[in-house]
Protein backbone atom coordinates (compact mmCIF):
# COMPACT_ATOMS: atom_id res chain seq x y z
CA UNK A 1 0.00 0.00 0.00
CA UNK A 2 1.19 3.46 -1.19
CA UNK A 3 0.05 6.92 0.43
CA UNK A 4 0.83 9.52 -1.23
CA UNK A 5 0.03 13.09 -2.42
CA UNK A 6 -0.37 14.93 -5.67
CA UNK A 7 -0.56 18.28 -6.49
CA UNK A 8 -3.61 19.44 -8.67
CA UNK A 9 -2.53 20.69 -11.51
CA UNK A 10 -2.21 20.37 -15.47
CA UNK A 11 0.55 17.70 -14.77
CA UNK A 12 -1.31 15.78 -12.72
CA UNK A 13 -1.73 12.98 -14.85
CA UNK A 14 1.80 12.71 -15.65
CA UNK A 15 3.04 12.88 -11.86
CA UNK A 16 0.42 9.85 -11.57
CA UNK A 17 2.40 8.07 -14.14
CA UNK A 18 5.66 8.47 -13.15
CA UNK A 19 4.29 7.53 -9.87
CA UNK A 20 2.79 4.13 -10.46
CA UNK A 21 5.88 3.07 -13.06
CA UNK A 22 8.52 4.01 -10.24
CA UNK A 23 6.62 2.16 -7.55
CA UNK A 24 4.39 -0.54 -9.34
CA UNK A 25 6.80 -1.53 -12.19
CA UNK A 26 5.99 -5.09 -11.95
CA UNK A 27 2.40 -4.72 -13.47
CA UNK A 28 2.90 -5.32 -17.01
CA UNK A 29 2.29 -2.79 -19.65
CA UNK A 30 -0.98 -3.28 -20.33
CA UNK A 31 -1.81 -3.40 -16.84
CA UNK A 32 -0.13 -0.08 -16.23
CA UNK A 33 -1.63 1.39 -19.23
CA UNK A 34 -5.18 0.48 -18.28
CA UNK A 35 -4.29 2.48 -14.48
CA UNK A 36 -2.56 5.26 -16.08
CA UNK A 37 -4.93 6.18 -18.65
CA UNK A 38 -8.24 5.69 -16.18
CA UNK A 39 -7.13 7.62 -13.57
CA UNK A 40 -5.26 10.17 -15.17
CA UNK A 41 -8.79 10.50 -16.68
CA UNK A 42 -10.58 10.69 -13.00
CA UNK A 43 -8.12 13.12 -11.83
CA UNK A 44 -7.87 15.31 -14.67
CA UNK A 45 -11.32 15.59 -14.07
CA UNK A 46 -10.85 16.56 -10.01
CA UNK A 47 -8.63 19.43 -11.78
CA UNK A 48 -10.99 20.46 -14.22
CA UNK A 49 -14.30 20.07 -12.80
CA UNK A 50 -13.87 19.68 -9.23
CA UNK A 51 -10.82 22.44 -8.29
CA UNK A 52 -11.85 24.41 -11.44
CA UNK A 53 -8.09 24.39 -12.18
CA UNK A 54 -7.59 26.73 -9.18
CA UNK A 55 -3.50 26.95 -7.66
CA UNK A 56 -2.46 25.46 -4.50
CA UNK A 57 -4.78 22.02 -4.38
CA UNK A 58 -4.03 18.44 -4.11
CA UNK A 59 -5.64 14.95 -3.86
CA UNK A 60 -4.22 11.80 -1.70
CA UNK A 61 -4.11 9.02 -3.13
CA UNK A 62 -3.90 5.39 -1.67
CA UNK A 63 -3.06 2.40 -4.12
CA UNK A 64 -3.18 -0.94 -3.19
CA UNK A 65 -1.50 -3.89 -5.21
CA UNK A 66 -3.25 -7.28 -4.67
CA UNK A 67 -2.86 -10.49 -6.54
CA UNK A 68 -5.95 -10.10 -8.55
CA UNK A 69 -6.52 -6.30 -7.94
CA UNK A 70 -5.31 -2.88 -8.35
CA UNK A 71 -6.99 -0.31 -5.92
CA UNK A 72 -6.95 3.67 -6.44
CA UNK A 73 -8.05 5.58 -4.10
CA UNK A 74 -8.53 9.39 -4.35
CA UNK A 75 -9.52 12.26 -1.70
CA UNK A 76 -9.89 15.52 -2.72
CA UNK A 77 -11.50 18.49 -1.30
CA UNK A 78 -13.34 20.11 -4.01
CA UNK A 79 -17.61 20.37 -3.40
CA UNK A 80 -19.40 17.33 -3.37
CA UNK A 81 -20.12 15.65 -6.62
CA UNK A 82 -23.78 15.44 -7.84
CA UNK A 83 -22.91 11.30 -8.93
CA UNK A 84 -27.03 10.90 -9.42
CA UNK A 85 -26.35 12.99 -12.10
CA UNK A 86 -22.67 12.83 -13.03
CA UNK A 87 -22.29 9.05 -13.04
CA UNK A 88 -24.82 8.53 -15.52
CA UNK A 89 -24.24 11.31 -17.94
CA UNK A 90 -23.31 9.65 -21.56
CA UNK A 91 -21.07 12.44 -23.21
CA UNK A 92 -20.38 12.81 -27.00
CA UNK A 93 -16.59 13.24 -27.74
CA UNK A 94 -16.24 16.50 -29.53
CA UNK A 95 -13.12 18.89 -29.49
CA UNK A 96 -13.72 19.80 -26.13
CA UNK A 97 -13.25 16.13 -24.55
CA UNK A 98 -16.34 14.34 -23.22
CA UNK A 99 -14.55 10.74 -24.02
CA UNK A 100 -12.52 10.23 -19.97
CA UNK A 101 -15.60 8.98 -18.11
CA UNK A 102 -16.28 6.31 -20.56
CA UNK A 103 -12.57 5.78 -20.68
CA UNK A 104 -13.18 5.15 -17.23
CA UNK A 105 -16.09 3.19 -16.85
CA UNK A 106 -14.35 0.68 -19.91
CA UNK A 107 -10.87 -0.04 -17.87
CA UNK A 108 -12.15 -0.34 -14.40
CA UNK A 109 -13.61 -3.31 -12.98
CA UNK A 110 -15.55 -0.74 -10.29
CA UNK A 111 -15.81 2.92 -10.29
CA UNK A 112 -16.99 4.91 -7.82
CA UNK A 113 -17.10 8.76 -6.65
CA UNK A 114 -18.85 8.80 -3.14
CA UNK A 115 -19.76 12.72 -2.03
CA UNK A 116 -18.01 13.78 1.55
CA UNK A 117 -18.85 16.25 3.98
CA UNK A 118 -16.03 17.95 2.81
CA UNK A 119 -15.16 16.69 -0.76
CA UNK A 120 -15.21 13.66 -2.43
CA UNK A 121 -13.68 9.73 -2.69
CA UNK A 122 -12.79 8.68 -6.08
CA UNK A 123 -12.72 4.58 -5.80
CA UNK A 124 -11.13 2.82 -8.98
CA UNK A 125 -10.39 -0.63 -9.27
CA UNK A 126 -9.00 -2.87 -11.88
CA UNK A 127 -8.76 -6.20 -12.70
CA UNK A 128 -5.37 -7.43 -12.94
CA UNK A 129 -4.39 -9.40 -16.56
CA UNK A 130 -2.05 -11.76 -15.91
Amino acid sequence: MIKCSLKADKFIQTSFRNLLLKEFSDLGDTNLFNIALATGEALQNIVRYGYNFLEGMSVEMILVQTEETFVVEILDTAPPCPTESFMQQHFTPSDHGGMGLGIIKKLTQTFEITPLIKGNRTKLIFALER
